[in-house]
């Protein structure tokens, strides 16, 4: 997992299995606490893609983290590479109840939708994130968190 806000009002995330609900618990609380301490609101930039499925559980404790934050949410793009997360996460988002959340499957999708919201040195970070993939190696299978 890894969480940093390098440049301007973007929040990077990503979560990389396995994790345990301890760990997704503290990591979450650090979310938490980036977003209260924010001078403005923030966007966030999720880099799912080495995660097949969560636990019920464990999406649960997501939904409710992300309800607590919404009001200093200014936008939330979620990439994803499963079908099956995609459906899950598309429902978690749903039951977050914020609509500046969303979930996509393809970079540029995620990219042209957080493009308004972000300064152009905070869209160079962006795609610097996006382009460090995690530490999983790319043949790799996603695997359940």
């Amino acid at each position: 997992m890894a969480l940093a806000q390098r440049v301007g009002k973007l929040a990077e995330v990503r979560f990389e299995p396995p994790l345990d609900l301890d760990e997704l618990t503290h990591f979450m609380a650090e979310i938490r606490n980036l977003v209260q301490a924010a001078p403005e609101p923030l966007v966030f930039c999720c880099d799912w893609r080495t995660v097949d499925a969560f636990p019920q559980t464990m999406a649960d404790t997501i939904v409710w983290i992300m309800r607590r934050d919404n009001p200093r949410i200014a936008g939330n793009g979620v990439l994803v590479r499963r079908p099956s997360l995609f459906t899950q996460v598309e429902q978690m988002l749903r039951d977050a109840q914020n609509p500046r959340r969303r979930v996509f499957r393809d970079a540029d999708e995620l990219r042209a939708w957080l493009d308004p919201q972000l300064t152009p040195e905070e869209r160079a970070r962006r795609d610097a994130f996006l382009a460090e993939r995690g530490t999983r190696p790319p043949s790799e299978p996603p695997h359940p968190i």
